[in-house]
Order: structure tokens, then C-alpha cells, then sequence
């Protein structure tokens, strides 16, 4: 039986390889931007992803620098995997499009979660 709660390991095998292949930026909004921030809001619902959380944020802490998650968490954009997917242009114009629901509400769930990220990632 598949342990979601436990998907945080292939992820964090996976962000070594996109690191290895495409580089720090893509790989730090895959594994911080996308992945970590999908993580906690799943840990919101279900105990036995915030059992796990402790583990998955010292786990991302090793395989990133504090200044390379500082800097990530600075200057970051957009988070999900458009964040760290889709140019700057072809994101404008997916939103445009109305391809990107334009959800206040989400986007400021999605902040709080990126706030809680970077208590967690830079404590």
C-alpha cells in the first residue's frame, strides 16, 4: 500500500536529479514552491502528514544552503508548478487566457502557506 503521507522522500530524491539536470532555480520552486507548500496544506487536514513535516522540512534543509532557501523565499513570484515551470510571459498569458483562475482567496491561502514555509525552512 502507497504511504502518501510518505512522498516527501521521492520528492526530495527527485529534487536531486532536477538540480543535477536543470539547475538551483528550478529545482528549489519544484521542491519549496510546489511540493513543500502542497505538503502543508495537506498536513492541515490529514495528522498523518504533519506527523511527517518535521522530517520533510530538515530533509529539504539538507539539500539546500539557508542563503539558497533565504534567497528562494525572497524573491519568489509564483508558487505551484507553473511557478517554477512557466516563463514569466507564457504565465501572463495562460492568466489572461483565463487558463489561471484569478482566486483571491487562494492566493492568499497560498502566502500564508509560503509564510509558514519560510518560519519552517529558515528556523
Amino acid at each position: 500500500m502507497i504511504e502518501f503521507h510518505k512522498i516527501w522522500i521521492d520528492q526530495c530524491e527527485a529534487a536531486r536529479d532536477i538540480r543535477e539536470g536543470f539547475g538551483l532555480e528550478k529545482v528549489i520552486g519544484y521542491l519549496i514552491g510546489e511540493k513543500s507548500l502542497n505538503f502543508l496544506e495537506a498536513s492541515d487536514r490529514y495528522p498523518e502528514f504533519a506527523a511527517e513535516l518535521p522530517r520533510f522540512v530538515e530533509e529539504i534543509k539538507q539539500i539546500f544552503e539557508p542563503g539558497e532557501i533565504q534567497s528562494y523565499l525572497n524573491g519568489v513570484r509564483r508558487v505551484g508548478a507553473l511557478g517554477h515551470t512557466a516563463s514569466d510571459e507564457a504565465y501572463e498569458e495562460m492568466r489572461a487566457a483565463g487558463a489561471i483562475p484569478g482566486d483571491a482567496v487562494e492566493w492568499a491561502e497560498q502566502i500564508l502557506r509560503l509564510e509558514r514555509a519560510r518560519a519552517l525552512l529558515l528556523s
